[in-house]
């Protein structure tokens, strides 16, 4: 942000604020500030406002632009310098010229599930809570309690991971184990379909 003040002998300064870029400066009506004092020329000067400089340039003024009590056709100012545009007394205030301390921001790691023992891993929100369901989609772990479900009339829960929205199966270690059927158990279930059978 950067303005000028224009001083008046005994009167509070009249402050005009500059635009980026260019702001136009001159006794003319299409100026960006109009200044009515019959020295300053009808496009006197102007003022160019980047990210980190602020330029004054005499626009072919006929009593010219000075700058600390020297006539310029362009000069860089900061803040505070004193300028005369014909008889009229500038002062410029910017805050480009001063750094600007920018704070430091630590942004926080999102959680990940930690490893628990005998290849199962935690929950990715509750490291101490074995996971039971992992996402196919964003390949993270969760408890139960994180696990969103959505009920559908007459079907079985469809369970949703809470990150993405993706579909969660079981965990491998929370599959639960295949019992090995006993040769008198095979023996049994192939007797009973012979009987239907029959």
């Amino acid at each position: 942000m950067a303005r000028i003040l224009i001083e008046r002998d005994g009167q509070a300064p009249i402050v005009y604020d500059l635009n980026w870029g260019l702001t136009r400066v001159g006794r003319g009506p299409d100026n960006d500030v109009v200044l009515s004092d019959p020295s300053v020329s009808y496009h006197h000067c102007e003022f160019e406002l980047g990210l980190d400089f602020l330029k004054v340039k005499d626009c072919g003024s006929t009593n010219g632009t000075y700058v600390g009590g020297r006539k310029v056709e362009e000069e860089s100012v900061s803040s505070g310098t004193q300028l005369r545009l014909g008889q009229a007394m500038v002062r410029v205030d910017w805050f480009g010229d001063t750094a600007v301390v920018v704070p430091k921001i630590e942004v926080p790691r999102p959680p990940e599930s930690v490893p628990l023992g005998d290849g199962v891993m935690s929950c990715r929100n509750h490291h101490e809570i074995r996971a039971l369901w992992h996402c196919l989609a964003c390949q993270q772990y969760f408890c139960l309690r994180c696990i969103r479900g959505v009920n559908l009339v007459g079907r079985p829960v469809h369970k949703l991971c809470p990150l993405c929205s993706g579909h969660v199966e079981l965990a491998p270690w929370a599959m639960p184990e295949q019992k090995k059927k006993s040769l008198w158990g095979l023996v049994k279930k192939a007797l009973s379909r012979t009987d239907r059978i029959g």
